[in-house]
């Protein structure tokens, strides 16, 4: 769950999440604007 930068809203559900290499992404979408969470991979 990742907060939203603009409004400070929690944003249970990505839209999109993939893997980098040991790193996951995920893309969230709130206000009309995306952004995303980075996890390292142990």
């Amino acid at each position: 769950m990742a907060k939203c930068p603009t409004c400070r809203k929690e944003v249970e559900t990505p839209n999109k999440e993939w893997k980098l290499g040991k790193i996951q992404i995920k893309q969230y979408e709130c206000c009309g604007k995306k952004f995303r969470e980075y996890v390292k991979m142990i």
